[in-house]
């Protein structure tokens, strides 16, 4: 059947030859009837890939390329090993680039080319109207400029006008001269291209790679407007998603199927709703983050396969018809309204939603986790200690221990018998040889760090590892340079892995013998180094208060609390123990369990972020600082207001995102609205508080934004999606909460082979 198809996409090339070469249309028709061939039945998508002056193409099996125009083969029959693709003529690096000021913004054609005629009869410059694909609105234009200094003046003008909200824009430079392809087979021979328009076809069962990264379907490469080449990759919508999915929620990090099924109603949606996005360029989406990513063979993932497949057909719907599906990766808690974000795609679906819970409900979700209560910390140990000693305790290194409290060779000197038998019990933790040789009694501080580098295999460590130069600047106390030179290694090595640690001012006690706690503490810090108390990383899901329901590399279910564990709470970067543990659906614990399987010990993740959905992420919470130059340096790329001088928030928007700013500046000032405000920022997010630090002259010398989230914030937030699914809910439950108002639909009005870039 496979090699029907390709019969078929073949057939469908060669039948370009009675077509004229200067057809588009019948270009693009026989390039989807030859593409068709080599995918599943279903809409077929154009995909916008890599650009440059080269593209590289291969595959683990000869494939073809053929010239769409003539329907014949391009230059050999078959390609094997890496082929090559050059623009001759076309810009090896970048295009060269033109500055203009984008003026306004408009949802219809005949609205921004009334504005841009206006711009043109009153300023005397030449404007344009300019379709931004991504936006689906037309931005308005004016000037043109080489350099961004070029445009000041013109600025100038525009503001006496009562203008606001302008920014400088760049945008890519058509090619100067003539541009044609070239193909590079992989013995380095050459061919001049027949035509500006290529395509690649795979043999049956293979894929061709676009620069190493395989892609599912048939491969367009095509000189665009810029002089350089365009990689296109033809691919069925379903099959497409495969590649979307895992891209824009990767399930190895986020791996609940009902927010992999929210993600592939919305990602499949907004594929539908935005087809033929860059038809004037020759392909309907692109495949970043400015439409959503794709990445193609190489993305694709069991979990999210699962999820695509769940849910094939089905897209999200406002009075029937596909909604403009935007979403964001984290939205620090709660969604905006895209009105102030983007206002030429405001939707009565797009509005701002809290990102977490009912009060209600989250207080369903609360567990309580009762364990052994709070011991003080014994003599040698400080509170901070604590954690590491119900750690060692746990793992059995100090054998059998009371049920409250601590043994009692954590207060007092150790003989040389007992601090074997942790030695011995680390040593098997570790998976390292046992101790040999005769026990040392740990008398003082050196022989005790001689002792536990013997006994653990360190001694070879200290010997190879610290130069006898080394020595002092390792343990900083000069009193060290008199003890037996093995025990001053030794001492000097540990101190320097943070096993062992001077008193308060700064001295080693070095005629008193340690306490079992110091000693243990030097223990749990030599045991890390070898991961060796099999501590496991999960996520909560529920609990009942006597058993944890957990997520943990890929696998969920209930895990006994054994009685008296030791838990820790955590605040900061710190742990703190305590008799009893509040858990919520989504918290990230690590903990480890007994030779039953039951918890002994478990310890909240740091650090803790509230109760929203979207709290897993690593940027829900963040923080910048900028130096005046580099904020102002920002600032000049978009606005010309002169030197900086404050920057005001005039409004925030329902989530707390800035959404209009005031940037004043020793020339001028401007408003700064919507999705701009993050743009001329640079940062994450417009989710932020903006604190300005300025010199005893007033002068700005730096900022600080404390902000939260990343992306635009509006429409579904990815992560927020999996914390749902943690806690719960299904993906309708999703889509519906983040999209107000819509419905659930199979798509309609695609059909197979339909055309391709109709909107």
């Amino acid at each position: 059947m496979r090699r029907l198809r390709l019969a078929a996409a073949a057939a469908a090339v060669l039948a370009l030859g009675s077509a004229p070469a200067h057809a588009a249309e019948a270009l693009d028709d026989a390039i989807r009837k030859a593409a068709a061939a080599v995918n599943p039945a279903g809409a077929l998508y154009r995909v916008g890939l890599d650009v440059g002056h080269r593209v590289l193409l291969s595959s683990d099996r000869p494939f073809t390329i053929v010239d769409p125009a003539t329907g014949k083969a391009a230059w050999r029959d078959a390609y094997t090993g890496e082929t090559a693709l050059i623009a001759d003529g076309g810009p090896e690096g970048e295009p060269a680039t033109v500055f203009r000021i984008q003026v306004a913004a408009f949802g219809d054609a005949a609205a921004a080319e009334a504005e841009r005629a206006d711009l043109e009869k009153r300023f005397g410059a030449p404007a344009v109207s300019r379709f931004v694909p991504d936006r689906g609105s037309w931005r308005v234009r004016i000037g043109e400029a080489r350099e961004r200094a070029g445009l000041q003046t013109l600025m100038a003008k525009l503001r006496d006008a009562g203008r606001t909200g302008m920014w400088v824009a760049e945008e890519p430079q058509a090619a100067s001269g003539p541009v044609t392809l070239r193909i590079v087979d992989a013995s380095w021979n050459s061919a001049a291209a027949p035509g500006p328009r290529l395509l690649a076809l795979p043999a049956a069962g293979a894929l061709v790679a676009v620069n190493g990264k395989p892609y599912r379907g048939a491969i367009e490469v095509r000189v665009d407007a810029s002089g350089r080449l365009r990689a296109i990759d033809w691919i069925e919508l379903e099959s497409y998603l495969r590649g979307v999915v895992p891209s824009e929620l990767g399930p190895e990090v986020w791996p609940q199927i009902e927010a992999l099924k929210a993600q592939a109603v919305a990602a499949r949606t907004y594929a539908v709703a935005n087809r033929g996005q860059f038809d004037d360029d020759g392909y309907d989406i692109c495949a970043t983050p400015r439409c959503q990513a794709y990445g193609g063979a190489s993305a694709e993932h069991p979990l999210s396969d699962r999820a695509v497949l769940a849910t094939a057909g089905e897209i999200a719907t406002w009075q029937g018809k596909p909604i403009d599906a935007l979403y964001t990766a984290t939205c620090g808690g709660h969604t905006e309204d895209a009105a102030l974000i983007f206002p030429e795609q405001a939707a009565p679906y797009l509005l701002g939603v809290s990102c977490r819970a009912e009060d209600a409900g989250l207080s369903r979700l609360r567990a309580t986790l009762q364990g052994a209560p709070p011991a003080p910390p014994p003599d040698g140990a400080t509170a901070d200690g604590v954690r590491d000693l119900a750690l060692l305790s746990a793992a059995g290194v100090f054998g059998t221990v009371p049920s409250r409290g601590w043994p009692k060779d954590l207060s007092r000197p150790l003989s040389a018998a007992t601090l074997r038998a942790w030695t011995d019990a680390l040593a098997r933790l570790s998976g390292l040889p046992a101790p040999q040789g005769a026990p040392l009694a740990p008398s003082t501080l050196p022989r005790a760090a001689l002792a536990l580098a013997r006994d653990l295999g360190w001694e070879e460590r200290a010997r190879v590892l610290a130069a006898d130069s080394d020595l002092p600047a390792m343990a900083r106390d000069r009193r060290i340079d008199a003890l037996p030179p093995e025990e001053r290694r030794a001492l000097a090595y540990l101190a320097s892995q943070g096993a062992l640690s001077p008193g308060a001012d700064g001295r080693w006690e070095l005629d008193r013998a340690p306490t079992g706690a110091v000693l243990a503490l030097a223990l749990a810090r030599i045991g890390d180094a070898y991961d060796a108390f099999g501590l496991e990383e999960a996520t909560v899901t529920g609990s009942d208060g006597r058993s944890v329901v957990l997520l943990r590399k890929k696998e969920s279910g209930p895990v006994p609390l054994a009685p008296a564990a030791r838990l820790f709470t955590a605040a900061g970067s710190k742990e703190y123990p305590v008799a009893e543990l509040s858990l919520w659906p989504g918290d990230k614990i690590r903990m480890h369990r007994d030779a039953s399987g039951r918890i002994d010990f478990l310890e909240l993740k740091p650090p803790l972020k509230g109760v929203s959905d979207d709290r897993f992420a690593v940027v829900y919470s963040w923080e910048v600082r900028r130096s005046g130059a580099e904020l102002q340096e920002a600032i000049d790329k978009r606005v010309a207001v002169g030197t900086l001088l404050d920057l005001k928030v005039k409004r925030r928007g329902a989530s707390g995102r800035i959404v209009e700013l005031e940037v004043v500046g020793s020339k001028a000032t401007t408003l700064v609205k919507g999705f701009d405000v993050r743009n001329i920022l640079d940062l994450r997010e417009s989710l932020t508080v903006i604190e300005l630090q300025r010199d005893a002259a007033g002068h700005v010398v730096s900022a600080v934004f404390a902000g939260k989230g990343w992306g635009h914030g509006v429409g579904l937030c990815q992560v927020g999606a999996y914390g749902m699914a943690v806690r719960g809910a299904d993906y309708k439950t999703i889509l519906s909460h983040y999209y107000t108002g819509i419905a659930l639909a199979p798509i309609s009005g695609l059909a197979p082979g339909g055309p391709v870039g109709s909107r």
